[in-house]
């Protein structure tokens, strides 16, 4: 019976590391992987700086809290989710510095038109330009890092990636409320006196990736593929489908778990400064430098440390990938619920960030570790599958639901703490037993493809997931 489930198995799981070595010399994959990380940066300040923007875009467009919602959720999130396999596809299959390029423009361009838009159509419809643009740069820039850089270095190189991308959504409120406070000043001095406050903020963060994209034009190569080890045609999307399907609940447990795991975080990104206001009478632009210090602090130190932990981790237990998740998720939950219920606003802030530090970190240690879990020929594919979850479920949902349910079971100042806790607590769970429903097809995996597909290794994957 083990011979046929190893002959069956390897039928199923092509090479994952490749054969080739990088064809980049290092100096210049490094230095491609770090203007891909300021571009990640970019685009999510691009992305969550409207966080900053709720009040003044309700005054001006005359939009609810749960319009808003959706603007900061699912009208980037849908759309996000629909582009972003055709152009994980693309990456795959053609050149990927093209498509990064064409990608930036979009979204940058899109985030400046967003300082003109005169009604809430006109942002629903940048908004999703801008989805359109972020939805190429994750996973051709993964695919990048895998060809790029040898195999003992690509966790690493993913990790710093990521960080990057953490770091962004935090700094998103940083530079935002630096943002507001020059364009106050200068219309206190007599200039922008056209513009709007919130109509400044877009063009200004929007300017920066056009200028970095041409700098990464002029020297970003486009490696050599890894080459597969078994004669196996994976070109369709027919193809990756009916590979997933053949793994169980390997990916949809990773996809949906990672997903329910930050569904809570970006119910806080997007709702955290405008709590901050009402909650506790903060003006809103040291509501969000507040938001943006804290928040910068512990994503940029979980998406890098708790990696490293599930590296250290992995030595130990090949389940370590979905044993960190879960982990993860518990504490998360327990403190994200905490902070609600917290009269004091430096409590507040404790108990969420420590909620928001372990959410990060452990969907950062699934995408970090993912690649061990991918095909070469599908792997930008796969980890475009994996975003679209992070992106629809978590940013899709988290914010109109957030909204939506404290708008239904509470009132007053603190109204959101009721959203924030009910989205954070049912993310939490969800995503602990789903990383459980995964376990036994992660280690059958790794032990096949990682130990040369034994009947031994697959034996012992077997007794670990019992």
């Amino acid at each position: 019976m083990l011979a046929g489930l190893r002959e069956e198995t390897l039928v199923q799981l092509p090479d994952i590391a490749g054969r080739r070595e990088p064809t980049l010399r290092p100096g210049r994959a490094w230095a491609m992987i770090a203007v891909l990380s300021a571009l990640f940066v970019i685009s999510m300040v691009d992305r969550f700086a409207l966080g900053l923007l709720v009040e003044p875009l309700k005054r001006d467009l005359a939009v609810s809290d749960v319009q808003l919602g959706l603007l900061f959720g699912s009208a980037f999130a849908i759309f996000y989710g629909l582009i972003t396999i055709p152009l994980a596809r693309w990456a795959d299959k053609g050149n990927r510095i093209k498509l990064i390029i064409s990608a930036v423009v979009l979204w940058s361009i899109c985030t400046i038109l967003s300082g003109f838009a005169t009604s809430f159509p006109m942002l629903v419809f940048l908004r999703i330009g801008l989805a359109v643009g972020e939805a190429a740069l994750v996973p051709a820039t993964y695919s990048l890092i895998a060809d790029a850089l040898p195999p003992d270095r690509r966790t690493f190189g993913g990790a710093i990636f990521n960080s990057f991308g953490m770091a962004g959504a935090s700094s998103a409120y940083l530079i935002g409320s630096v943002a507001i406070s020059l364009v106050n000043a200068a219309q206190a001095a007599g200039y922008l006196a056209d513009l709007r406050e919130w109509q400044a903020v877009f063009i200004i963060i929007g300017l920066p990736g056009i200028f970095l994209v041409f700098a990464f034009a002029a020297f970003a190569r486009e490696p050599l593929r890894a080459s597969v080890a078994l004669d196996v045609e994976m070109n369709s999307f027919r193809d990756v489908v009916q590979f997933m399907r053949s793994q169980g609940w390997l990916y949809p447990g990773l996809f949906v778990g990672a997903g329910c795991l930050v569904l809570g975080t970006n119910g806080f990104l997007a709702w955290t400064p405008a709590y901050l206001s009402r909650a506790y009478d903060l003006p809103i632009v040291e509501a969000g430098r507040l938001f943006g210090m804290y928040n910068l602090v512990t994503f940029v130190t979980a998406s890098v440390l708790v990696p490293f932990i599930g590296v250290w981790c992995s030595r130990y237990r090949q389940d370590a990938i979905v044993l960190v998740g879960m982990t993860c998720a518990l504490f998360s939950t327990i403190f994200c619920v905490a902070a609600v219920l917290q009269p004091s606003r430096s409590f507040f802030l404790i108990y969420a960030f420590a909620g928001m530090f372990f959410a990060v970190g452990g969907a950062s240690n699934t995408i970090s570790s993912f690649h061990k879990l991918t095909p070469a020929p599908m792997r930008a594919t796969l980890t475009s599958m994996l975003l679209i979850f992070l992106t629809t479920v978590a940013l899709g949902l988290a914010p109109p639901l957030v909204g939506g349910l404290s708008s239904q079971f509470a009132s007053g100042k603190t109204a959101l703490g009721a959203g924030l806790g009910l989205v954070s607590a049912c993310g939490g769970a969800a995503s602990f037993l789903l990383f459980w429903a995964a376990r036994k097809k992660v280690l059958l995996y790794l032990a096949v493809t990682n130990e040369g597909a034994t009947a031994d290794a697959i034996a012992s994957g077997e007794a670990l997931a019992r």
